[in-house]
C-alpha cells in the first residue's frame, strides 16, 4: 500500500479514496498487532483505529510533514496503543490478584496459627519423654482408637484417656501462657 496517497486523499478531500485507503491500513494494522504482538482481535481494532485517528489528525494540523515514513508512524503508534492497553491491564490485574489472595482477616489468623504453632512446640519441648512421645502418637494418628493406643502404650483404655486429657490440659496451659506473654 502506498500511504502516500492516503495522506494525499486526505488532504485533498477525495472521501472515496481516503475511505478505501484508510480500510486497507486498518486491516494492515490489525494483522500487524495480531502477529507480532498477539493481540486478541478486538485490540487489534482498537489500536489500529486510533493509531490511524491520531495520525490523520496530525496529518490534518500538519504536524506530519513527512508522508515517507507514514507507515511507520502508523505501526509504532499502533503498538505503542496496544502496550499501554497491556501494562494498564497487567497492573489492575495485580491488584486485583494482591487483594484476592491474602485478604486482611486472613493475614491476621495466619499470624496467630503461627504463633500457636511456635507456642506449641516450645511445650511439646518442655514435656518429659513419656508424654511427649503418647503426644506425638495422637497427632500423627489421630484416627487411632482409644484400645490401639493402649496396646501400643501397654496401658490399659482408661489410662489412655487419663494421659490424654492431662497432656492435653497442660500444653493448652502453657500455650495460654506463652501466647499471653
Amino acid at each position: 500500500m502506498d500511504y502516500e496517497k492516503l495522506a494525499e486523499a486526505l488532504n485533498n478531500g477525495d472521501s472515496k479514496e481516503h475511505e478505501a485507503l484508510y480500510t486497507e491500513a486498518f486491516q494492515i494494522l490489525c494483522r500487524y498487532l495480531s502477529t507480532t504482538m498477539r493481540a486478541d482481535y478486538q485490540d487489534a481494532q482498537e489500536c489500529a483505529q486510533h493509531a490511524l485517528v491520531m495520525t490523520m489528525e496530525r496529518l490534518r494540523k500538519g504536524a506530519i510533514r513527512n508522508t515517507d515514513s507514514l507507515f511507520t508512524y502508523l505501526l509504532q503508534s499502533a503498538k505503542n496503543r496496544y502496550m499501554r492497553i497491556r501494562h494498564d491491564r497487567e497492573r489492575n490485574n495485580l491488584q486485583d490478584n494482591i487483594e484476592r489472595y491474602v485478604p486482611v482477616e486472613e493475614q491476621v489468623d495466619l499470624l496467630v496459627t503461627e504463633e500457636r504453632k511456635k507456642a506449641l512446640q516450645a511445650c511439646m519441648a518442655g514435656l518429659d519423654d513419656s508424654s511427649r512421645e503418647f503426644i506425638l502418637y495422637w497427632l500423627e494418628h489421630p484416627e487411632a482408637r482409644s484400645g490401639a493406643v493402649a496396646r501400643h502404650f501397654n496401658i490399659s483404655v482408661n489410662n489412655v484417656w487419663i494421659r490424654r486429657h492431662r497432656i492435653v490440659k497442660k500444653l493448652s496451659e502453657c500455650i495460654q501462657k506463652k501466647i499471653n506473654q
